[in-house]
């Protein structure tokens, strides 16, 4: 009987020894699995938050954040003074911008290309001064600066043009009358030609024009054109007998 208790607590020594090993295991693989999820499982936590967010923000409506407006429309070089009724207007903007054109106080839209190149076409002029600026708006809304405003006239009426001295079909006789002078008036800012020869203008349009006779008939076209294009011809018929 002494033997058998001796092997029976023999055997529950071993077992005791047994689970206790079991037990240090489990709570060795319990604190290795916490430390895990701390340096493992927030770092994964914190990026599923983010996505998820993310996906929160996706389904929110797109703001438009362009708030930069574009460069006011710039045009091409335009006749500051013309003797046709109707002109077309071209330039360079923002590609796809809308270029809204107020000419005379009517207000006309065109699209820019792709390659930000605009026109328009056919526009009316008014006798005299016809006045017009214009504005880009682009794709998001924003509003250009206004240009400058400009103006082109439209003049399609000859200017006056008289001659005063000398008179048509005058006779010059001996040398010290040989050399004359044609005087005469037009308009502010014509060009004055005589037998194609320029001639200098004053503020207001008076001219003169120094010259030698020659023996017979001399003939003379005095011709006066304004800055919109006009012109105005007159001949002026001169004898000189030596």
């Amino acid at each position: 009987m002494a033997i058998m208790a001796r092997n029976y607590s023999r055997l529950a020594s071993v077992e005791e020894r047994r689970n206790l090993r079991r037990a240090i295991t489990y709570i060795v693989l319990a604190i290795s699995g916490l430390v895990l999820l701390f340096f493992l499982g927030i770092p994964v936590i914190g990026r599923f938050t983010a996505f998820v967010s993310d996906l929160g923000k996706s389904n929110k409506p797109i703001t438009n954040t362009d708030k930069t407006p574009p460069a006011p429309p710039r045009f091409n070089t335009f006749p500051d003074f013309t003797n046709q009724n109707q002109i077309s207007l071209a330039g360079t903007t923002e590609s796809g911008t809308t270029i809204k054109l107020t000419f005379n106080r009517n207000v006309i839209d065109t699209l820019a290309d792709k390659d930000g190149t605009f026109t328009f076409s056919n526009l009316t002029l008014n006798d005299g001064y016809n006045i017009f600026f214009a504005t880009s708006t682009d794709a998001a809304g924003n509003n250009s600066q206004q240009t400058q405003e400009y103006k082109i006239v439209f003049d399609n009426k000859p200017p006056d043009l008289t001659i005063e001295s000398p008179g048509d079909g005058s006779t010059f006789f001996g040398s010290k009358q040989r050399q004359i002078t044609i005087q005469g008036i037009s308009e502010s800012g014509v060009q004055i030609t005589i037998n194609d020869r320029v001639v200098v203008v004053d503020d207001n349009g008076k001219f003169q024009y120094t010259l030698t006779l020659n023996e017979g008939e001399n003939k003379f076209t005095i011709k006066a054109t304004d800055q919109a294009g006009n012109s105005i011809e007159k001949d002026l018929m001169l004898s000189f007998s030596p």
